[in-house]
């Protein structure tokens, strides 16, 4: 019997580079797009992906530099450059009425996407980030990007020092993860696939300025869910609160037993959150 296969892999053009997502589901369902954080990918999703696949066509996409999307021109990974490669994607897919939602880097990028095309947008699903953070999570990800190994000797070098830092994240999900995001050299060793561009500019402290997203979410007004972990270093609740205060229909859900990789580290009651929100959100 032939196996089943789970999703499909794609590429798009789009402001000059080749993107690439996988799509879930059928394409006759609602659509959703899905867009992972600063180290992620487009199998950042899978664990909700493969159990939603049965109630929407899902679009989870590698950002520009990431996964086996095309690595920035001139190191372009400005806020401006991220939503020219979602304009340019939705309109080559010609999505429209979608469900949008991100994670960190990516849920700053839906919202750039959603307060700039708010009549694309049918609703939004922000993992674990807000307009403003904790400096305490910024300085952890700005020390986990300069201090990170360029090489490791093994793929088990590499995942024992990801459970060091994701204590939270079950193994099989870690190793999930840790496979996408990296590549086998000549060598044998084991190295990033994204571009080490965006950890020199962290390095080098010349990161793009941070756009002020606060206007952004004011003009979104589509239903919201800002979903944030527990143990979360990244997502002070007053930002949280605030937002649900500036948006038009915004609310917060906390999942337990997670911290800012809400979806990894407790994959089972995110899906089951967002789905209960879908359900009642019409």
């Amino acid at each position: 019997m032939a196996t089943q296969v789970k999703f499909l892999d794609r590429t798009v053009n789009t402001n000059g580079i080749k993107l690439h997502y996988i799509e879930w589901g059928d394409p006759s369902a609602p659509p959703l797009v899905a867009l992972h954080g600063l180290r992620g990918h487009a199998h950042t999703w899978d664990s909700f992906s493969e159990p939603m696949s049965s109630q929407y066509h899902i679009y989870s996409f590698s950002q520009r530099g990431r996964g086996d999307s095309d690595w920035a021109p001139g190191g372009d990974y400005t806020g401006a450059a991220f939503l020219a490669d979602i304009e340019g994607a939705i309109d080559g897919l010609g999505l429209d009425n979608f469900v949008l939602m991100g994670h960190s880097m990516g849920g700053r990028n839906s919202m750039l996407y959603a307060g700039t095309h708010p009549e694309k947008v049918r609703k939004l699903i922000l993992v674990d980030i807000g307009p403003e953070g904790d400096p305490r999570g910024g300085a952890r990800i700005r020390n986990e990007m300069i201090n990170a190994k360029e090489e490791y000797e093994s793929f088990e070098e590499l995942i024992e020092a990801q459970k060091r830092s994701n204590p939270l994240c079950p193994e099989d999900v870690l190793r999930r993860r840790t496979t996408y995001q990296t590549k086998v050299l000549p060598s044998g060793k084991i190295a990033w696939r994204y571009d080490l561009e965006v950890r020199q500019q962290w390095r080098e402290d010349r990161r793009p300025a941070a756009e002020d997203l606060w206007p952004y979410v004011a003009n979104i007004p589509c239903p919201t869910l800002i979903v944030r972990g527990t143990e979360t270093d990244i997502l002070p609740m007053s930002v949280a609160e605030r937002m649900t205060q500036v948006m038009a229909q915004a609310e917060v859900v906390e999942v337990e037993r997670a911290a800012h990789m809400v979806m990894e580290e407790n994959p089972d009651k995110f899906t089951q959150v967002v789905k209960e929100w879908l359900g009642r959100t019409g």
